[in-house]
């Protein structure tokens, strides 16, 4: 225990500095000194998350949840890893593509069914299925799906329409349930 104590507060001092990357690491030598400790995973999942390293912040995750199924914000944050890791694929081909944003819509899902209340995940969820609906658009062999652009778009504007339910004066969800509609729009013409 003693020797993972400085990388731990090593690891917290450079998050408070907001060095995110640094502190990813110094929690990573804080785990690997102590593999039981759960909170320096979840600190190093979400150093490495703000660090832009979304493949180390998946990987925490993943072990925090296998340790810790029911820890909501792990799904969360795994999901948004998973979202942001897609928008750095720029190979439209990619096969890494529909895995992950079919991954970021199961975390969200589940994280859904741990805290029902907790309006970010339908809004995450939601930008995943519109993500996943436009992937899916494309007109590249092997990818292009009109029903599932359809069924992923309607399942967006329901969990937009979740979140609007909460709060009506959202405009920005107002906003992302009129992409939605455009993408059913588009892919039926």
């Amino acid at each position: 225990m003693l020797a993972q104590e400085p990388f731990e507060r090593l690891g917290q001092r450079s998050m408070m500095n907001g060095d995110f990357s640094s502190a990813a690491n110094y929690f990573e030598k804080a785990y690997s000194a102590d593999n039981s400790n759960m909170n320096v995973l979840y600190l190093m999942g979400y150093s490495a998350y703000h660090a832009n390293n979304y493949r180390k912040s998946i990987s925490a995750f993943d072990k925090l949840i296998s340790f810790k199924p029911d820890e909501s914000i792990a799904y969360y944050y795994r999901g948004k890893a998973k979202m942001n890791l897609c928008q750095q694929i720029k190979d439209l081909n990619s096969s890494d593509k529909e895995p992950l944003l079919l991954g970021a819509i199961k975390d969200f899902t589940t994280g859904i069914s741990l805290t029902p209340a907790d309006m970010k995940f339908y809004q995450n969820r939601g930008l995943a299925y519109q993500e996943y609906g436009i992937y899916k658009s494309q007109k590249i062999n092997g990818v292009y799906n009109k029903n599932a652009v359809i069924s992923a778009a309607n399942s967006s504007i329901a969990d937009f329409k979740k979140v609007l339910n909460e709060n009506s004066g959202r405009k920005d969800i107002l906003n992302q349930i009129e992409r939605s509609k455009q993408i059913i729009v588009d892919i039926s013409r």
